[in-house]
């Protein structure tokens, strides 16, 4: 009953602010429409709801220019600015009130709350809503010295995000037009799952908040350089604490009710440091940044203790998309520690999409040990679309070779994923070859892996043929690398610095996979890769 209590409340405090915006009216103002030489300005106030806030206009030395207002219970105000004060920055405050705090459920006692506004951005009817991102970019402008360009810019390198004070944060289930509004809730509920997660009081977020603006106005960056709350220093990996805290939120069904998925969230930040109990963990991008296809970057592990390197370690890579009703995994290669690098390990993910807006995001669990004893660090990379004519990855089905079906599916035709390895010359080819187990297993394909088929029954990869070619016609075998890798040499038919196309074959125990699982007849027979030498 409490929680269609709350859904009630909210979507009566979204009715309110569209009526406030149509006439003028709001919490805390009787006026309708401003008094001559002012202009009515209307808004809310969130960290969820804050109702009882007493919310003022004050100009840029910190003069009150209107107000105090009350905001109601929806977290809506309306308050008469004088018109001379919109031709010069100014900004909406808050203080006080009360709000059920998002990650907990617990009422709450609110801090402050602040919007900066920038002169000549506002006009009657317009709208400044007052939460956390805003509170951070006011701050970064009044207390150090940024220009509000600046501050913006710096705000969305470390949160991911731009935040829109003219845009009503709605903590409600719909659908459509008010997806931005939604998607407001949703970060500003971020900042109390992020405030539950460090362990602090729901009270303490707007510390919090305080902590994370003093972090950012030193060198521009989320780091734990600088900010504290209540004497404790923020921690070198805040900004990828941040990111975990968004994503949980948002798969918080009980407290977030924005409907919302992950595909909506957007890229969550991308923290290059994460903690463990024990270790520092940085994630090192290789030559180019994630990407479709083989990506190759290094993960790098210190002591927190001391410092040092920490070597001979066992790592594994679990990546993971969360997509909007389904999530999935990639083929991972070996992990294998750099003998010249101490603490340095190299890694390669071959990722099946890119993330993204409308697509989702993924995760990228990084598990130092095993078993009880193992720790777990997080990361969140982009993973961008892969550029040029460039064929970065290809797939075969098989035609009796099933697995069981997926999410109450029947069994489906294998998928196998054969990935450009690169190092492509006019000569020789490489590739990397994984095997779909299911939406979380894709094992690298040699000759003696084992796979399941569509009743979970273990059976052996053997014997296997690569076959390669350039004109359909003269194909050479690949030589088995191991661990999924192919190459082949010897080839002919290509031209350095030109774009031409590779043929791929591949047979297990006796059965062809072909483009379309059905049985092989002709340009269904083998994959296709551009390439250029």
């Amino acid at each position: 009953m409490k929680i269609r209590r709350i859904d009630f409340m909210h979507l009566l405090g979204i009715t309110a602010v569209m009526l406030i915006s149509a006439c003028g009216g709001g919490g805390g103002d009787s006026s309708t429409a401003g008094t001559a030489g002012t202009t009515t300005i209307t808004g809310s106030v969130f960290a969820s709801y804050v109702s009882g806030a007493n919310v003022s206009a004050k100009n840029s030395s910190g003069q009150t220019i209107a107000g105090p207002v009350t905001s109601a219970a929806n977290g809506t105000y309306s308050i008469n600015i004088p018109t001379s004060s919109l031709t010069t920055d100014f900004s909406v405050e808050s203080t006080g009130g009360t709000f059920i705090d998002e990650a907990t459920g617990t009422s709450t006692a609110a801090g402050s709350l602040v919007a900066y506004i920038s002169a000549g951005s506002l006009a009657s009817g317009s709208s400044v809503n007052i939460d956390p991102s805003s509170t951070i970019i006011s701050n970064l402008v009044t207390k150090h010295g940024k220009t509000l360009s600046n501050a913006k810019a710096i705000f969305s390198a470390a949160y991911g995000y731009t935040p829109d004070t003219s845009i009503i944060p709605k903590n409600a289930p719909t659908s459509g037009s008010d997806t931005p509004n939604r998607l407001a809730a949703l970060r500003a509920g971020a900042f109390s799952q992020l405030t539950k997660e460090l362990g602090l009081a729901p009270d303490k977020q707007f510390d919090l908040i305080s902590a994370l603006e003093q972090d950012l106005s030193d060198d521009g960056e989320l780091n734990g350089s600088a900010g504290a709350v209540n004497g404790t220093s923020l921690t070198s990996d805040i900004q990828n604490r941040f990111a975990q805290a968004l994503c949980n939120f948002q798969k918080d069904l009980v407290h977030n009710l924005t409907g919302l998925t992950s595909a909506d969230l957007g890229e969550p930040p991308f923290s290059k440091v994460a903690l463990t109990n024990t270790y520092q963990v940085e994630y090192i991008e290789g030559i180019v940044a994630a990407t479709v296809g083989k990506t190759s970057f290094k993960i790098k592990v210190t002591k927190r203790s001391d410092g040092t390197a920490a070597t001979g370690l066992t790592i594994t890579l679990m990546p993971k998309m969360y997509m909007a009703t389904m999530s999935h995994s990639a083929p991972v290669d070996t992990v294998a520690e750099d003998g010249s690098n101490p603490g340095s390990y190299d890694c390669t993910i071959d990722y099946l999409m890119a993330s993204g807006p409308g697509m989702g995001y993924w995760e990228l669990k990084v598990t130092i040990g095993s078993g009880m004893s193992g720790e777990s660090a997080f990361f969140f990379p982009p993973v961008g679309m892969s550029m040029g004519t460039t064929t970065v990855r290809a797939t075969l089905k098989g035609q009796n070779d099933k697995i069981p079906g997926s999410m109450g599916m029947e069994a489906s035709r294998r998928t196998y994923y054969l990935f450009n390895d690169g190092g492509t010359t006019a000569t020789s080819f490489k590739l990397f070859i994984a095997a779909g187990e299911s939406m979380m297993s894709f094992p690298a394909v040699s000759a003696g892996t084992t796979l399941h088929d569509e009743s979970g029954t273990a059976w052996t990869v053997n014997p296997i043929t690569v076959s390669v070619s350039t004109d359909n016609a003269t194909w050479v075998d690949a030589t088995d690398a191991t661990g999924g890798h192919w190459t082949v040499s010897g080839l002919s038919g290509l031209t350095a610095g030109q774009a031409g196309a590779i043929y791929v074959k591949l047979t297990i125990n006796g059965e062809q996979k072909t483009t379309d699982g059905q049985a092989p007849s002709g340009v269904n027979g083998y994959a296709t890769f551009t390439v250029t030498p």
